[in-house]
């Protein structure tokens, strides 16, 4: 049996196979977000986007139209934080196709955990044996395998 253990944040995911329970883990590859840590500003070429406001793009009264900045929930930063989420669970996807590992163990902050959940295909849900939402990607492996649950190597 082979477990994966992703652990990820924003910056860059590590992807570590392990044979079994206290045994050390080894390296397989690591993906690096190069956008991750850059302002809006920074990753935007142009001002934020802009739109007429209302309905009818016309404020009430005065007969002019008014413009106001669109972001909010579309974040450019949060966009780049979830496409290289989409790419850390296409990875997985792939390892799992050339049958890599048996088990996956998650580790991430909860906000990359979120989205990992998210983007994890079904088939890839199906072999999760753990989630950790703790942010250890500048850990050691040493200090990763200390983390993981004895349950992961034991289950049915």
């Amino acid at each position: 049996m082979n477990v994966r253990v992703v652990v990820a944040d924003e910056r860059q995911a590590h992807f570590f196979d392990t044979p079994k329970y206290g045994a050390p883990l080894f390296l397989r590859a690591t993906l690096e977000n190069p956008v991750a840590g850059k302002r809006d500003i920074e990753l935007e070429t142009d001002r934020p986007g802009r739109r007429f406001g209302g309905a009818s793009g016309v404020r009430s009264g005065s007969g002019t139209p008014h413009h106001h900045a669109v972001d909010g929930d579309r974040s450019t930063e949060r966009h780049e934080v979830t496409l290289f989420a989409k790419e850390i669970a296409q990875k997985i996807y792939s390892d799992r196709v050339k049958r890599e590992f048996d088990r996956l163990v998650i580790i991430a902050a909860p906000r990359m955990l979120g989205l990992l959940r998210q983007e994890l295909s079904d088939p890839c849900k199906s072999v999760v044996a753990g989630e950790i939402a703790k942010d250890l990607a500048q850990h050691s492996p040493e200090a990763i395998r200390k983390v993981l649950p004895r349950e992961v190597f034991f289950q049915g």
